[in-house]
């Protein structure tokens, strides 16, 4: 019985032990439950949306937590890099799903917390809570939990153990915020993103560290101690005045800028610690911790403060360097970081007696202590999208580079272009000297729109070498430069234009290059409507002087050139033998080609080779575009692109070139000519874009260049007769990017490749209706154009690009120079009537002036300045179908019948194909009356087979109905128009009457007179049947070509083959713009645009189509709410918005910080959703961007709320 009992008490203790540890787990529960509780209602989840770039942060969007460490005066506790140090718009939502607005009034220059501030009055059912800090009270093993927004939702609570107290302070990468000269507190609790900001909770209920970051390859998690929290908090509710309202707060924080990192003992001995310091560094930390004998086996401190870096020019540089160990501040043993960094702070504007010892020798100095306020940048210049500030505290030690310089947070538009790179530091600007932000601004104010200066720069990768380059002022796309200033008593930020040059200045481009023309009539060398290449001379009359031309290709470069000798043919003969180049040969050609050039029976050889490239040097032009982030229209897939162009007009106040849709893209941006003839950089307008085929045409002002300069350019000519066959041998001539010709002779291989692009994921502009030349060789990527040897242009050797895979792939063909040639006369003849219209007009003003002049009276010289060249583009008749080749073997397999298979057999024997309808525009005609798979055979009962077929027959009928109304509409007496236009200067039809064929020549002169004024329509040439495309004539003087002149209407038979049937149908043409999207609108960060064809193209548009988004801004609301693009936005606050004039009058109405409802339309599923966003009239206010089309010019207009 004594053995039972006796074996029975051990399992009762056991027992009993058990149920005190189920008992203290029971009411630890308990307390954690009642702690967090607690703590729950006061952790809010914080949206934030950084506006703009700014020190080490960039714009976006984030989503992290906070907690309100004083629910009276609102305050909240979070991270530094959440409040960030820039211009942000924030919200919290608290427990019970309520959503304050928020703003930052603190974040620590160097530590990672900060506070932002919200009305506690705006808090309508719930109380707000706070937790108390308690710095203190971690400590090693102490239990803890993490409360926040872990990972994106709403909360999570996770438990772990503090393992360190003094663990390194992380680093986050090089070039973004990094914390220093702290200790942190590590526990392995596994938070991730979205919990920076929350609070490290005991049980009870007090917030011990901050949750600052993690190691995403572990569990472990890092936290920042409070004890300077608890300081600069202290002193923020100190500044609550008795009416409400906030003073900025002063929070002083001293540093030498200088890094500091602890370090072992061990390790301090390795770089020279002396045994002496030692001791005395051991007991002194245990004197502090309380231990009553020296050295009595107490660890005390275990390592020392060492310097790692020092900022240049800060007050340590020149005084500490990398390896010092600090013994002694002020006289004071310091070993750990807070008690450095309290003396510090109390010594702000003064000096502190700094001992070290460096390599075993003692050394000690006087160092003044740096405000770190006053190092914290709080000004903020917007220039052209980009962002520019002074190096802060912190970049500046990323770099090792002096605080205050000027760098670039992003570069934007202008910096951008001028290849000036993130994280850049700008040193002068125009000449300037620009050590600080205040220089900068103070240069950018003398500088007007359209100049160019120089700006020098280094980046921090290449510090040792210093870049220049030249910045091409434009104010048009943004405005001018704006300042932002921080204003942390009302936690916002303040904005200043800074207007630059006067406005009448800014207007006006003063002249590119010294020797420009200052009016009208600057170059007397060229005569008043001069037309160059279209009036179909060679080189031109003028002899060029080679003495400017570019020295020799170097060999790696001649592709051709080491070909062996060859014999002149015909075309030869009458390039070598022309007025030209003798002209050419007399002044500095060389012994050798002048030999060449003269006597009878003499072999020409190669010498053609040399002036052929001479020639096309002279009428190449280097094509580069710069696109704004604010002006990416039309699904636009870059914002740089650089080509070749082909000059082809020059006359005293208009040049125009040819150059492919795969270099100018949208009407958009800036358009920069860099001529192959002369070293000269102009810039371009847009004139015309082609809406189906590859090719657009830019002008610029000869007014602009220097005498010689427009001398030497000579346009070249377009020779689309007789239509290249398979083959012919072509001369490829190219403009590489350091303006040198690359020259080969190829052979053509297929004079008529269908062109056949895939859609992108992103609507965009697509070549259509197209038919390509294809070389068996070529110059990899360069474009150009193909020639003959006596310089005539057969085809623009055109680069292409197409989305494969997600991936863009570019290829490059030939495009016909007949597809070109009818829109180049078309623009010419308009300008050239205007020309006349102009003389006119200022003839009676010339002579009363100088009657005036010859009378004494007044003093003025009756010269007229030179205005813009006014140009408007001209429409374009379409079948508003995507038609794609069909073989007829295949077709016949459709059930095409066989009549109709032998009629276009012996309509095109070489391309035996069908056309079929691939898409339909979305909103045309045609989409209503055709049918995908639809097989077309004839057009107005004209059988079709091929492209050119069908823009034949469109041509003709537009140009009938263009002549009935042109005629309608003219007074009596002023005619139709002239019969032809072989008598305008460098018209087409001149040229073919001269050079085509009798064959070709019987059909010109049959279509002479079809097209006149208002008419805007172009076809391709048919390699099968050759044929002159109809050519515009001039314009009549009674009747003015207004900017946006409509087509009649007009309606074509379609003879087509469908279910098994042949059937007729009428069609109505459409009609596209030849400069596409003219408007932007810009709201709450999203682009809105109409839709433009590329949309349409899809072939589906909502009843309410007019307002679409095309782009959205990082930092905007429409990134914060998800306003994403490839949406239409059918209504807003219940309003519809049918087009951008309505939309716009619905959003006037809002007032900042309005609560919209939008209502949206995806492109590709038509899925209808609606969200909620806030406006933002401060950082993101409404503007739009508005085309002159008859000038090119784009031009900025801000659009007010009238809330």
């Amino acid at each position: 019985m004594a053995d039972a009992e006796g074996g029975l008490a051990p399992e009762l203790a056991e027992r009993e032990a058990q149920l005190g540890e189920t008992a203290a787990v029971e009411v630890a529960s308990g307390a954690w439950k009642q702690a967090l509780d607690a703590v729950v209602p006061a952790v809010v989840v914080l949206k934030v949306t950084q506006t703009r770039a700014f020190d080490t942060e960039s714009a976006g969007r984030s989503s992290a937590t906070g907690f309100v460490v004083d629910a009276s005066l609102g305050l909240i506790l979070t991270n530094r890099h959440v409040v960030t140090p820039g211009p942000v718009v924030a919200e919290a939502i608290f427990l019970n799903r309520e959503e304050v607005p928020v703003v930052p009034i603190y974040y620590d220059p160097v530590h990672d917390f900060g506070f932002m501030r919200f009305d506690p009055a705006r808090l309508q059912f719930m109380q707000a809570v706070e937790i108390p800090l308690a710095p203190d009270e971690a400590t090693v093993g102490l239990d803890i939990r993490v409360v926040g927004n872990d990972s994106g939702e709403k909360i999570s609570i996770l438990s772990g153990t503090l393992a360190r107290l003094d663990r390194d302070a992380p680093h986050y990468g090089r070039k973004g915020y990094n914390d220093f000269n702290c200790h942190y507190q590590q526990a392995a609790s596994g938070t991730k993103g979205g919990s920076s900001g929350s609070p490290v909770v005991n049980i009870r209920g007090q917030a011990v560290g901050l949750n600052a970051g993690s190691n995403n390859k572990a569990a472990s998690a890092y936290y920042l101690h409070l004890h300077r929290v608890v300081r600069a908090l202290r002193l923020i509710q100190s500044c609550r005045q008795p009416d409400g309202s906030w003073v900025q707060p002063c929070i002083p924080r001293g540093d030498l800028q200088a890094t500091f990192v602890f370090k072992g003992y061990d390790e301090v001995r390795r770089l020279g610690l002396r045994k002496e310091t030692e001791e005395a560094v051991r007991a002194c930390k245990q004197l502090e911790a309380g231990s009553a004998t020296v050295l009595d086996g107490r660890p005390g401190s275990t390592g020392m403060l060492v310097v790692e870096s020092v900022v240049p020019g800060g007050p340590a540089d020149g005084v500490l360097e990398p390896g010092d160990m600090l013994v002694r501040l002020n006289g004071r043993i310091l070993t750990e970081f807070r008690s450095m960094e309290e003396l510090l702070d109390d010594s702000v504007g003064g000096a502190v007696r700094v001992e070290v010892e460096r390599g075993g020798a003692p050394l000690a100095a006087d160092v003044r202590v740096q405000d770190l306020q006053g190092v914290t940048p709080s000004v903020l210049l917007e220039l052209a999208g980009g962002s520019v500030n002074e190096l802060s505290y912190q970049q500046a030690r990323n770099n090792r580079a002096a605080v205050g310089q000027v760098y670039v947070s992003e570069p934007g538009y202008l910096l951008g272009k001028a290849g000036v790179s993130k994280h850049a530091i700008i040193t002068a600007v125009a000449g300037t000297p620009t050590p600080n932000l205040t220089a900068l601004v103070e240069a950018l104010k003398c500088l007007r729109h359209g100049q160019r200066v120089p700006i020098q720069f280094f980046s921090f990768g290449d510090r040792h070498r210093r870049k220049s380059s030249i910045l091409h002022i434009n104010w048009a796309w943004y405005g001018s430069p704006r300042v932002w200033t921080r204003n942390n008593a009302a936690g916002t930020w303040d904005c200043k234009e800074e207007a630059a040059a006067s406005e009448a200045a800014a207007k006006q481009r003063p002249p590119m290059h010294p020797g420009a023309a200052s009016g009208a009539g600057a170059d007397a060398s060229l005569p008043a409507g001069a037309s160059g290449g279209l009036s179909g001379g060679l080189i031109g009359a003028g002899s060029i002087p080679r003495k400017h031309s570019v020295p020799s290709i170097p060999a790696q470069e001649e592709v051709e050139r080491k070909q062996a000798g060859v014999t002149a043919q015909a075309d030869d003969a009458r390039l070598l033998g022309s007025p030209s180049a003798k002209a050419a040969a007399a002044v500095g050609v060389g012994a050798a080609f002048a030999g060449g050039l003269g006597g009878e029976g003499v072999q020409a050889g190669p010498k053609w080779r040399p002036l052929l490239e001479e020639q096309l040097r002279c009428g190449l032009t280097q094509v580069d575009v710069e696109i704004p982030t604010v002006a990416l229209t039309d699904g636009v897939r870059s914002r740089s692109f650089r080509g070749c162009g082909v000059i082809v007009y020059q006359s005293e106040t208009l040049g125009l070139v040819v150059v492919d849709r795969n270099t100018v893209s949208v009407s958009t941006g800036d358009v920069l000519l860099s001529f192959g003839a002369y070293p000269a950089e102009l810039p371009a307008a847009v004139r015309f874009l082609h809406p189906l085929h590859n090719f657009g045409l830019v002008s610029y002002d000869p007014r602009q260049l220097a005498e010689e300069a427009r001398r030497l350019i000579r346009p070249l000519r377009l020779a689309p007769f007789p239509p290249l066959r398979r083959g012919d041998s072509v001369e490829l001539v190219c403009l590489s990017k350091s303006l040198r010709i690359l020259h080969r002779t190829s052979t053509v291989t297929n004079p008529a490749t269908s062109v056949s692009i895939r859609r992108a994921e992103v609507p965009r502009f697509r070549a259509v209706h197209e038919e390509v030349v294809r070389l068996d060789l070529d110059l990899g990527m360069e474009s150009g154009v193909l020639c003959d040897r006596s310089g005539g242009v057969r085809a623009l050797w055109c680069s292409y690009s197409e989305q494969v895979s997600k991936a863009e792939v570019q290829w490059i063909a030939g495009l016909p120079a007949a597809i070109a040639e009818p829109w180049v006369t078309r623009l010419v003849v308009v300008h050239e009537r205007q020309q006349a219209q102009q003389q006119q007009q200022q003839a009676p003003a010339e002579a009363a002036a100088a009657a005036e002049s010859e009378g004494g009276v007044g003093s003025g010289s009756g010269a007229v300045a030179a205005a813009g060249v006014m140009l408007p583009p001209p429409l374009v008749a379409t079948l508003d179908a995507e038609l794609e080749p069909l073989l007829l073997s295949k077709a016949a397999q459709f059930g095409l019948p066989s009549e109709w298979v032998s009629r276009l057999v012996a309509l095109d024997g070489e391309r035996r194909q069908v056309l079929r309808v691939r898409s339909c525009l979305a909103g045309s005609d045609a989409r209503r009356v055709l049918r995908d798979a639809d097989l077309v055979l004839a057009i107005g009962g004209q059988p079709i087979s091929s492209f050119n077929d069908v823009e034949r027959v469109i041509v003709q009928a537009a140009a009938a109905a263009e002549t009935a109304a042109v005629v309608a509409v003219s007074p009596p007496g002023a005619g139709a128009g002239a019969p032809g236009t072989s008598g305008v200067p460098g018209s087409a039809a001149g040229q073919q009457d001269q050079e085509a064929p009798p064959m070709k020549r019987a059909r010109v002169a049959a279509s002479e007179g079809v097209e006149q004024a208002g008419l805007a329509t172009g076809m391709e040439v048919d390699v099968g049947q050759p044929v002159a495309p109809a050519v515009p004539t001039a314009v009549p003087a009674a009747v003015p070509v207004p900017a946006q002149a409509q087509l009649p209407e007009v309606s074509l038979s379609l003879t087509i083959f469908r279910d098994g049937e042949v059937q007729e149908v009428a069609v109505r043409l459409g009609q596209e713009d030849g400069l596409g999207t003219d408007r932007l609108v810009h709201w709450c960060g999203a682009q809105l645009q109409y839709p433009h064809r590329g949309v349409r193209e899809l072939g589906h548009l909502p009843e309410r189509h007019g307002v679409y988004i095309s782009r959205w801004h990082h930092g905007s609301p429409a990134h914060r709410y998800g306003l994403s693009a490839l949406h239409w936005v059918s209504e807003v606050n219940g309003h519809p918005t049918p087009d951008l004039d309505t939309f716009i009058a619905v959003v006037r109405q809002l007032a900042d910080g309005a609560d919209v409802r939008v209502r949206l339309l995806h492109l590709g599923s038509g899925k209808s959703k609606v969200l909620t966003l806030k406006t933002d009239h401060r950082y993101w206010p409404t503007s739009q961007l508005v085309l002159d089309k008859c000038s090119g010019e784009w031009t900025r207009q801000a659009i007010g709320s009238l809330v």
